[in-house]
């Protein structure tokens, strides 16, 4: 009987402590991937958005945002408004919060990041009214703290039975203003030509031709030609 106990409070702490790793490799992933792709922005690696004219504000891990977080994850809600008064009540500042059905972590966060298709800076406007406000919640510039939590969810809401919900701080309204002020005095160069000429040589002429470049991750153009001897 003993016996059986003891083996019973292992298995429940051996659950705890393998919960609680999963968790903080999730945690990790998810606020490792914000702060880089906000360093892409200072170094004009996002196609048509402009520089900032300050350095983005470094993201710090607040444990009470995510502890807020996996309130709403633990809850398998959706909403970016979700309980908002009350969390900002409670934290004493104001919150922006972005959420996703994914079973996977990483393309959740790329999904957010990748609205910066949709968003024109010049007019500060979406493609569709929501369309971008996950990207502009992402690389708000005058955030200075992120917390996150993922849940897993049996609601039929839930498509892949996951959600990943992120919390930033400050934040005021992102429909209502740009997310970082640009830097007009040190504009991103021109993007790369779409084409390219090439030179090959050869033992009797010298032939030119013209390779169209493909374009790589995040707009960076490269070329994938072969060259023949």
């Amino acid at each position: 009987m003993v016996k059986i106990i003891y083996q019973s409070i292992s298995m429940y702490l051996f659950y705890i402590l393998c919960t609680n790793c999963q968790s903080t490799r999730e945690e990790r992933i998810l606020f490792n991937i914000h702060v880089t792709d906000r360093r892409l922005l200072a170094k004009c690696k996002v196609p048509e958005q402009p520089k900032p004219i300050n350095p983005i504000n470094e993201l710090s891990w607040d444990d009470d945002l995510a502890e807020l977080a996996s309130r709403q994850a633990m809850a398998c809600n959706l909403s970016s408004q979700y309980n908002k008064q009350e969390v900002e009540k409670e934290y004493r500042d104001t919150v922006g919060i972005n959420t996703a059905d994914n079973a996977d972590i990483t393309n959740a966060v790329d999904s957010w990041f990748n609205e910066y298709k949709l968003y024109d800076y010049k007019t500060n406007t979406c493609l569709n009214p929501e369309d971008c406000l996950h990207y502009k919640r992402m690389v708000w510039s005058k955030s200075e703290f992120i917390g996150c939590s993922v849940g897993r969810c049996a609601e039929p809401e839930i498509k892949t039975g996951q959600i990943i919900v992120c919390y930033y701080s400050p934040m005021t309204s992102v429909k209502d203003s740009r997310p970082y002020e640009e830097d007009v005095n040190h504009p991103c160069p021109p993007p790369p030509p779409e084409t390219t000429t090439i030179v090959v040589p050869t033992t009797t002429k010298i032939v030119i031709t013209t390779e169209k470049l493909e374009m790589g991750p995040y707009g960076r153009y490269r070329c994938k030609c072969t060259c023949k001897p």
